[in-house]
């Protein structure tokens, strides 16, 4: 009778008071639930750690009662808070020792640099007993204890995903061969509440399915995740498919702008470059976002013709050619300032499209009539010019890219309408 594939969970014990006190983020437990996760294995607890021996010692034997392997990350460099060596060796209940190939590497490039060997370096290379070395240039060892397979890496992000491609998941697969297949897909939704699209999928009837669904807003963008666990990756991309035409029916695929790493920026990227249509892009209070954001796509210099930030009204006069009497009529923060600043660049450029966003980021600037938060973002095309207003919330960051994603979900609006948007 052929085995069946079965689900290997893990977890990730991360180290360092510089996480627990918001110094840096926790980038590391990220990448390596990825890596896992596209390799056929889960981690069942992510668990971060101050960088305190005892603490480290209890967290790793509380760890071994419940997994099928375990990765540590952080702590094994030579400074005094660096205890990860001693706090393993402590809850194995094994001596220290010095491995002498990382010693006498780590020896050979400080008299490379002309640095005195320490007691500080030694420690380094003082791992428990029975500890298998990985990654000679790098801090790191591995360790089986009572048949569950013990990864120690270092926090530092490059040496720590290179161990873990080169070491790691390669051990893990050939200790780990009849494994569940995962894959997760991601539906990016435009113009809906999460709320809506939660309404809309109650009916989607996912037990049993072997899937599981999931929201995620992503500021003016929804996610609706599809997580799928098989025997193998063919069942699971017939799961997801499965799922996903349900989720699209319900949802409504004019709601649904791409998949996965599709964003706005691509998808709006691509279809401009089928119609062969440049675009020309005008700001003032994102100051260069929204251009930022297309270009930030390679290939965007197929398109993206110009973009002017045009912060003053009289650059806004001088460079796209607003009137004047138009901006003291209405302002700067205007429909009919933002239309004329979305044909001015269209203009000026000689471009199909013209976008542009005008308003008050604030903290400052607002009133009664135009308080912070009020954005106008305007579309022009040769057949016809629209406008809409908007009032965000926030920080003055936060108004800013809910503006600039805002004009990409216009934009968007418009390319998927080849009877608004017709070029020819």
């Amino acid at each position: 009778m052929t085995e069946r594939p079965s689900q290997i969970t893990g977890m990730l014990l991360t180290i360092g008071d510089e996480i627990l006190l918001g110094d840096i983020p926790n980038g590391n437990a990220h990448h390596i639930a990825c890596e896992l996760r596209a390799r056929g294995f889960l981690l069942d607890r992510i668990i971060t750690v101050g960088d305190t021996e005892g603490e480290i010692a209890d967290l790793l034997r509380q760890c071994l009662d419940r997994c099928s392997f375990l990765i540590v990350t952080g702590g094994l460099g030579p400074t005094d808070d660096d205890r990860t060596n001693v706090a393993a060796a402590r809850a194995f209940d094994l001596p220290l020792v010095t491995n002498r190939d990382y010693s006498q590497w780590l020896k050979q490039r400080l008299s490379d640099w002309g640095i005195d060997w320490s007691r500080e370096v030694e420690r380094m290379a003082e791992m428990p007993e029975g500890a298998v070395k990985i990654g000679l240039e790098m801090a790191g060892f591995f360790l089986l204890h009572r048949q569950i397979p013990c990864y120690f890496l270092p926090g530092v992000p490059d040496e720590m995903k290179y161990l873990l491609a080169q070491a790691v998941i390669p051990d893990l697969e050939s200790r780990f061969p009849k494994r569940c297949s995962y894959i997760k897909q991601v539906v990016r939704v435009q113009g809906m509440l999460e709320a809506e699209i939660n309404r809309r999928l109650r009916e989607l009837e996912v037990e049993g399915m072997g899937v599981s669904i999931g929201y995620l807003p992503q500021g003016r963008e929804n996610w609706v995740t599809i997580f799928a666990s098989a025997p193998d990756e063919e069942q699971c991309r017939e799961l997801i498919k499965q799922a996903e035409d349900k989720i699209i029916s319900l949802i409504g695929s004019q709601n649904v702008s791409g998949r996965n790493d599709d964003c706005l920026e691509k998808v709006i990227g691509r279809s401009l470059r089928q119609h062969g249509w440049k675009i020309a892009v005008a700001e003032s209070c994102t100051g260069g976002l929204l251009s930022r954001k297309i270009t930030a796509i390679a290939g965007a210099s197929d398109y993206l013709d110009r973009g002017f930030v045009t912060y003053s009204n009289r650059a806004k006069t001088e460079l796209l050619g607003v009137p004047e009497e138009l901006l003291a009529a209405h302002g700067a923060v205007s429909a009919e300032v933002a239309v004329a600043m979305a044909e001015g660049a269209r203009g000026n450029a000689g471009a199909e499209v013209g976008i542009a966003i005008t308003g008050i980021a604030g903290p400052t600037g607002g009133t009664a009539q135009k308080p912070v938060g009020t954005v106008y973002i305007a579309c022009a095309t040769p057949e016809r010019s629209s406008v809409e207003k908007n009032l965000f919330g926030g920080t003055r960051e936060q108004i800013q890219e809910h503006a600039a994603q805002a004009a990409l979900v216009m934009l968007w609006k418009l390319l998927t309408n080849e009877r608004e948007l017709r070029c020819d």
